[in-house]
């Protein structure tokens, strides 16, 4: 067994000492080992390229969704399994998995756990392993990446109720498999699993393995009405609110914006000068260590 991690040193969650915790754990035991920090956006792809050419069985991202899609980008298709040590604001991916959230109690995991087989998206031929969209959950992840000085889920959640209140949803056109639909959601969101992250869970029928991606589309109501609606968002109950919600399933999602827009993967936003994104999935593509699917609680 081999384990190369890469650390985001920036992180939403802060964890002391990652460097030592991560020699002090592997001390004595007859395994290889390698610990690289990331310096910008896009190097930690760089990275598992890196550990992927050098024989390493497992790639470990330490860090947020975006580190982890950067990571789990090379490993597509290959033998090597990706390792997740959750460090992140929401930490949607391992949350889809149950990994847990303590670092020490998932880097344990690492040593464990089987590798399990989970689904890819594709946006344009970028990967994806959470969620993606436009719309609302776009502009403020564009918002929190490029304005904030400050990471983890309290100033996200800050540029979220700041653009909710103000924000006016364009029409979208979206095709699920062939099917045309006419959309006017303030959130269209593409789920490769049932949250986001944070214990938002945007489409509670979503399974990460099912070879299937979700659409769903919340409709802006009035504030009163939005407020009512947060506890099933984490209740895992959202989709009984029937009057602002709708979802369907595919493994082909186009999302026609009628203008250039703002996207986002993962949390990380980019920018669609045609407005038009298209949204696949790869079935099993990915390993990662994490719990059997039967002892999630």
């Amino acid at each position: 067994m081999s384990y190369f991690f890469i650390v985001n040193p920036n992180a939403g969650r802060k964890t002391p000492d990652i460097r030592g915790r991560l020699e002090s754990f592997f001390s004595g035991r007859r395994l290889k080992v390698e610990i690289e920090f990331t310096q910008a956006r896009g190097h930690a792809s760089e990275l598992a390229a890196k550990a992927l050419l050098a024989g390493f069985s497992t790639v470990v991202a330490v860090g947020g969704d975006g580190t982890i899609r950067e990571t789990a980008g090379p490993l597509v298709g290959r033998a090597a399994a990706l390792g997740i040590l959750p460090c992140g604001s929401g930490n949607g991916l391992a949350r889809n998995l149950y990994i847990p959230l303590a670092f020490d109690e998932a880097l344990e995991g690492l040593l464990k756990w089987e590798p399990r087989a989970v689904d890819a998206g594709l946006a344009d031929g970028k990967p994806f392993f959470v969620a993606a969209g436009v719309g609302l959950d776009a502009e403020v992840a564009h918002d929190f990446n490029s304005m904030s000085s400050r990471r983890g889920i309290l100033p996200y959640v800050w540029h979220a109720a700041r653009r909710v209140l103000t924000y006016k949803p364009s029409r979208v056109t979206a095709v699920v498999d062939g099917r045309r639909l006419e959309l006017t959601g303030m959130l269209n969101a593409v789920l490769n699993g049932v949250q986001y992250g944070g214990g938002a869970r945007v489409a509670p029928g979503a399974y990460i393995d099912d070879g299937l991606l979700d659409l769903v589309s919340v409709r802006k109501a009035s504030l009163p009405r939005m407020l009512l609606a947060v506890p099933s968002l984490f209740s895992g109950t959202l989709d009984r609110n029937k009057d602002i919600y709708s979802a369907w399933k595919g493994r082909m999602i186009e999302l026609d914006c009628g203008r250039a827009a703002w996207y986002h993967l993962d949390g990380e936003d980019f920018y669609s000068d045609s407005g038009k994104i298209r949204f696949s999935v790869l079935p099993s593509a990915l390993k990662v260590r994490a719990p059997k699917p039967s002892l999630n609680p």
